[in-house]
């Protein structure tokens, strides 16, 4: 994943004494390091997740209307029914917000890694078990904050 990756390089960088390297040029390797892959995420993160939300809507036709022999109408209405735009949206921040947090983890683990090449192995294993938890974590907050005691979540037509 790009996460284990991030960490793993970072990681070896550390180890490397590239990062003291860095330092000693006078280059802040916080900013250098960490801010250039936290928008590389957010720009790989907004064409993967639209490709994907528009592949999930072209699959779910497909299956509905060629598989299961439905009309292309009764999808569309049901489609239009249960799907509001603000939904959409609000899924983008949140994917957005996922892909925040798991940056910042393993950058940070990446970034902080000790103990030579097993280090960076054991920083890539804490970092991608805290990235789940925290994953889970967000996509509960995000969901409680949008849909709350008073959300537009529509169980009927």
């Amino acid at each position: 994943t790009f996460g284990a990756g991030v960490t793993a390089q970072l990681g070896a960088m550390r180890t490397n004494e590239e990062i003291d390297a860095l330092e000693a040029m006078a280059i802040r390797p916080i900013s250098f390091l960490v801010s250039t892959r936290l928008i590389a995420g957010m720009v790989a993160i907004t064409p993967l997740y639209s490709v994907a939300v528009i592949l999930s809507f072209v699959a779910s036709r497909y299956t509905t209307v060629v598989l299961l022999g439905q009309s292309g109408g009764l999808y569309d209405h049901y489609f239009a029914t249960f799907l509001s735009p603000i939904d959409l949206l609000w899924s983008f921040a949140q994917a957005v917000l996922m892909a925040v947090a798991i940056l910042l983890i393993h950058t940070y683990f990446g970034y902080n890694t000790t103990g030579g090449p097993a280090g960076v192995g054991v920083a890539t294993g804490d970092a991608v078990r805290t990235s789940l938890v925290v994953v889970v974590s967000v996509t509960l907050i995000v969901s409680l904050a949008v849909y709350g005691s008073e959300g537009n979540f529509n169980l009927a037509g």
